[in-house]
């Protein structure tokens, strides 16, 4: 007959032993996928069987941060009481900086939230995400109902600098609508008058944008950095390989929805056939020095960019509703405008050149803040300049239903894969790779499947860094 003893031992054992099975699973399908990243092939494709797999659960399972959100109205909540918050619950620190600088001769502020981890993964750079147009940091924080979001999980692993562009966070958020006359907040601790804002609206070149990324990076971070721009945003980390952010960049770029620089689009397009696109495009923009709303559904809405899902967070009986929702959920927070020129710059859309020069002219008229025109016109289309070369890694990660990076029906014809053919062609010696999470996720996959696309940027940073 067993003793007690040994009965307590060998049920010990078990637990152990599950315990012991039970581990590797998600660090076993990170490696699967580390070894599919290490293949040198055109783009690879990560089965949904992979995909589910990856990824870590919090230590609160996100109730900590969601009680925070939840009692802040429209859940536009400061995230400087984040700081206050228990780092044993959370899996990290959390910090909130800002940085004022000037652009032509105008103060701008940018803020960002900077999570440390409790036990961070040796040997991996700091990952700093940068919103796209009409977002902002929040989107990468939380999702539509405050659960937790992409930035929670990564920094269970890695440090994470979630970044918002110039004006497209508000402490409180908004509540103007339509949305197209909310001012963004360029200012951060300080209200500007309508007039200011279209002043500022119609100098809102990619140069405002990058220098603040820049210096914000600089302040609140040390040692090396990985910079995912997501969407419109894509176009920053290239254009930081130019500035004095370039040797903790390390020659790594990794993307997530990113596309490549505007300048691209001429060379994968053709000149001829990218202006025509453009002109067709931005006809009917508004004027530089005014917003253009984003709606749920209309020209150019969610629902017609394909931004609606079957894994969004809202819920509904088709793809309007659940636009809907989703718009009502982020009434407050999330600023739902978009500057002309974040477009504009974006399409690398300089056939419109000559009318953008003379928009900018007309809004600076009589100026009372010394801007002058013709810098501001210097620095249109940086974009299209963005250094091509000089890589040493480089990694596109995308979803399968992202339809404006991806076509799981041709991916020989899908954006990432062409943009990283030009690449490779200009970066000979480089390893350059595209990865398709064959999930049915947006463009918005960090809202809809955040803890496993977590485990799938933190074997990128992995694979970046590879001796």
């Amino acid at each position: 007959m067993m003793s007690r003893g040994f009965v307590r031992l060998r049920s010990l054992m078990v637990v152990l032993a599950a315990a012991v099975l039970a581990l590797p699973a998600n660090a076993a399908s990170e490696e699967d996928l580390l070894k599919l990243y290490q293949e040198n092939r055109p783009y690879a494709i990560v089965s949904p069987a992979l995909f589910d797999q990856l990824g870590w659960d919090l230590p609160d399972g996100g109730a900590t941060v969601k009680a925070l959100a939840d009692a802040a109205p429209g859940g536009a909540f400061d995230p400087r009481k984040l700081e206050g918050l228990p780092a044993a619950k959370l899996g990290y620190r959390a910090k909130w900086h800002e940085a004022r600088y000037k652009v032509y001769g105008l103060d701008w502020e940018i803020g960002g939230l900077l999570l440390t981890p409790n036990r961070p993964l040796p040997g991996l750079p700091t990952i700093a995400i940068i919103n796209g147009g009409s977002a902002n940091w929040y989107e990468f924080y939380v999702d539509l109902f405050n659960n937790p979001g992409l930035g929670q999980y990564l920094a269970q692993k890695v440090p994470v600098f979630l970044i918002t562009i110039p004006g497209n966070y508000k402490h409180g958020g908004w509540t103007e609508k339509p949305y197209d006359s909310r001012i963004p907040a360029y200012l951060l601790h300080q209200e500007i008058s309508a007039k200011e804002a279209k002043l500022r609206n119609a100098v809102y070149t990619f140069r405002v944008v990058t220098e603040g990324v820049r210096q914000l990076i600089e302040k609140a971070t040390t040692g090396p950095v990985v910079v995912v721009g997501h969407s419109t945003g894509g176009e920053i980390p290239f254009l930081l390989m130019e500035t004095n952010l370039k040797p903790r960049l390390n020659a790594l770029f990794l993307g997530w929805g990113s596309g490549g620089p505007a300048g691209l689009g001429k060379i994968i397009q053709g000149e001829q056939e990218h202006g025509r696109r453009n002109l067709e495009r931005f006809k009917d923009y508004p004027n530089v020095a005014d917003l253009r709303a984003r709606t749920p559904d209309g020209e150019d809405s969610y629902v017609q960019s394909r931004y609606i899902g079957p894994l969004n967070p809202c819920k509904g009986a088709n793809e309007l509703e659940v636009a809907k929702c989703w718009f009502r959920q982020e009434e407050r927070r999330r600023p739902q405008f978009k500057q002309v020129f974040q477009d504009a710059e974006h399409q690398g859309a300089d056939a419109l050149l000559d009318r953008y020069k003379k928009e900018v002219r007309e809004a600076l008229i009589g100026n009372a803040f010394g801007v002058k025109p013709e810098e501001v016109i210097a620095d249109l289309f940086i974009t299209n300049r963005a250094p091509l070369t000089g890589y040493k890694r480089m990694l596109w990660l995308v979803a399968r239903l992202d339809n404006g990076h991806w076509n799981y029906r041709n991916p020989q014809r899908a954006a990432e894969v062409q943009v990283a053919n030009e690449f490779r062609k200009l970066n000979p010696q480089a390893a350059i790779r595209v990865a398709a999470f064959d999930a049915p996720m947006t463009h918005y996959g960090h809202i809809e499947r955040p803890k496993q696309l977590a485990g799938g940027l933190v074997a990128a940073l992995r694979w970046l860094v590879e001796p």
